[in-house]
């Protein structure tokens, strides 16, 4: 596909793919690797307070996370950040990290790159967060080239 073919807008509130959810909460899929030439993947999620992401690591993929709205507790090795929002995280591929909503609800839009999130985030739509779907969680993770290392580290 040509940079010429690759060209498009999203309306507000528009996705490709229609509507979607990643572990049961509202993705917005913004781009892909089809689009980008498998340069970079882009979402905005939205998630209610609690949700935590287990402690994981991207073997392959950088992941860049910017705070819209709400308020995120963020593990990244051996730091821990509030964001707030306008906070822009850069999260390291090999490096564990994991996030956690303190607010009521939190928006955020995240980037990885290069692409190949996207798969993972389909695989995992309608997966609960729980101890209990770790396995599953890690058995796709590992498909992905992620690890899941456990539970959220808050």
């Amino acid at each position: 596909m040509t940079a010429e073919e690759r060209r498009y807008l999203l309306e507000p509130d528009q996705g490709l793919g229609g509507k979607r959810t990643f572990f049961r909460h509202p993705l917005r899929v913004l781009a892909t690797g089809q689009e980008t030439g498998q340069a970079l993947a882009m979402f905005e999620q939205r998630v209610e307070q609690g949700f935590a992401a287990p402690l994981h690591v991207h073997h392959i993929e950088d992941q860049v996370v910017y705070l819209v709205a709400g308020e995120i507790d963020i593990a990244c090795g051996d730091d821990r950040w509030r964001a707030a929002p306008g906070s822009f995280a850069f999260l390291p591929h090999s490096v564990p990290h994991s996030f956690r909503v303190v607010s009521d609800e939190a928006v955020l839009l995240l980037l990885t790159r290069p692409a190949g999130f996207e798969e993972f985030a389909a695989e995992m739509a309608d997966v609960d967060v729980t101890e209990e779907n770790y396995p599953k969680i890690a058995e796709a993770a590992h498909r992905a080239g992620y690890e899941v290392l456990g539970p959220p580290p808050f």
